[in-house]
Parts: C-alpha cells; structure tokens; sequence
C-alpha cells in the first residue's frame, strides 16, 4: 500500500523522580512504578531515595536507566510505558493536573528504549518528543529507540505519526511495520521480514521487547510483538519450547510476579 509522505548515558541505574510545581502547590502523581529493575532511586533537589515498586511518578520526573536497569510505569488513564536499560526519558505534562486543568500526556524520550501503549484518553492528546523529530500517537502499541541521531519505531498495533524536525511525516499503519526519522528524512523502512541477515540481527538487538518480552509484566506485553521477529518459529515449534525461547505465551495470571504488589486501582496483571 502507497504511504504518503508530506512536509508539515550513564554509570549506574538510576530513576531520578524531581518534584515540580504547578501555581504554587506540588503537582499530584501521575503513576506508578510497577516494575522496577535493578534497584534505582528517588532524587530531588535536597537528597536521593532508593526507587521501590510502587512509586509514584510525577510530571517533571526524569527517569533514567543504567546498563541493566528498566522501569514499567502503569498512569492512571492506564497507558503503560517501559523505560529499558541505558534509557532516559522526562516526562513533562499529563493529562490532569492537580488543580483539574487539562494538560497533554507529553513525554521527551532522551535516549535509549522504550514500549509505549496508550491509555483511554484521547489520542490527540499524547506526544512524544524525541532528540530528532515526534511521534504522534493514534491509539497504539509501539516499540521505539532514540538517539541524537536517529529515532526508529516498530508498531504492533494501531497508527503512529512519525514526524522529523524539518516537520516531514511519514505514517505507520500495520503491524511489525518499521520506521525512522532523523534531522535529514523520514521514512518508512517495511515489515521486519523484509530485514534478513546481520541487519536482521542488529535489529532484534534494538527492540530487544520484540524479540522477548521475559523481562516485562504480563500487563506491559503485546500480542502482536510475537508476529515480528517469530512468525516461522511460532508455526513450526512445539509449544512448551515457543513459551522457552519466545516467552510469548500468556503471561501467568493466578498471582503477581514477587516484587508487584497492588496499589490502588493500579495492579499487575
């Protein structure tokens, strides 16, 4: 199908939770931390708190990772959001502010990996930033890594705008579809199975959530994640070696992983 095209790092793991006010008065969370690996910390601008499940997330946090760090943030719209290793991100608005005045859910992905799945609030209303252009979200699930250089997504479900800062768009529409955008172009790359060999392979290293999800929470998975890099593997393999290799199966629901507890309305799956 034709796509049209129009012109329009770290040391150590660490979460670093700021506190920022909005007229006066401390703005209230925004989420909760679900999953947190290694162990990372709170640090505000008098001291530095070690980052526990089920820590509150606020607008103006900044959330950075070192080599074997990830962090999975469930909002209260539901979107979830997964911070992977060498990654940092700040988030910047949200969709309700403490004092009920509408905000966006805005997010600046620095550098390093992510998995972003939208919530029930209004698609217009998320926006991702990253060093080389935009992602505007159209109710979706999507992997994506960004870089001074260059920002690449890979989508599982749903529509993604992806938009450089030269404001030229391209749009991704189908599953394990890829894209990429940068200071020069944007641009649609195909489908995953149209990347062979060591391209292939270096691939799979960048969305490293494709390839496994055994690092995620049942409910920071996606079904389609499957479909991209396992599709022959998944139609010819027993299915107790698929959940080895894969991981994806359906994640256990009888109880929550040993480090999530539930917190409110916010609960593992």
């Amino acid at each position: 199908m034709h796509k049209m095209i129009w012109r329009a790092p770290l040391a150590c793991a660490l979460v670093a939770l700021g506190f920022l006010h909005f007229s006066g008065s401390v703005l209230a969370a925004s989420g909760k931390a679900l999953g947190v690996k290694p162990a990372a910390a709170v640090e505000t601008k008098s001291d530095t708190k070690t980052l526990t499940v089920g820590a509150d997330v606020f607008i103006g946090d900044r959330v950075v990772t070192g080599a074997d760090g990830q962090v999975q943030i469930k909002f209260s719209d539901q979107t979830e959001l997964v911070v992977g290793p060498n990654s940092a991100l700040l988030i910047e608005d949200y969709l309700l502010r403490n004092d009920d005045s509408a905000g966006k859910f805005a997010i600046n992905a620095l550098s390093g990996t992510f998995r972003f799945t939208t919530g029930r609030a209004p698609k217009d209303r998320y926006i991702i930033k990253t060093p080389t252009g935009t992602i505007g979200v159209r109710g979706t699930s999507f992997d994506f890594n960004s870089s001074n250089e260059e920002t690449r997504v890979l989508l599982y479900h749903g529509q993604v705008i992806l938009c450089n800062l030269d404001k030229t768009c391209v749009t991704l529409d189908d599953t394990c579809e890829l894209g990429a955008y940068d200071l020069g172009r944007s641009e649609i790359l195909g489908h995953t199975d149209d990347v062979k060999g060591a391209a292939r392979e270096e691939l799979k290293a960048s969305f490293r959530y494709a390839q496994s999800q055994a690092p995620l929470l049942g409910a920071f998975r996606v079904e389609e994640a499957k479909e991209c890099f396992h599709k022959g593997f998944v139609a010819d393999t027993p299915r107790s070696l698929l959940d080895a290799n894969t991981d994806s199966g359906p994640a256990p629901v009888e109880e929550p992983p040993p480090e999530c507890e539930c917190f409110d309305q916010y609960c593992c799956d």
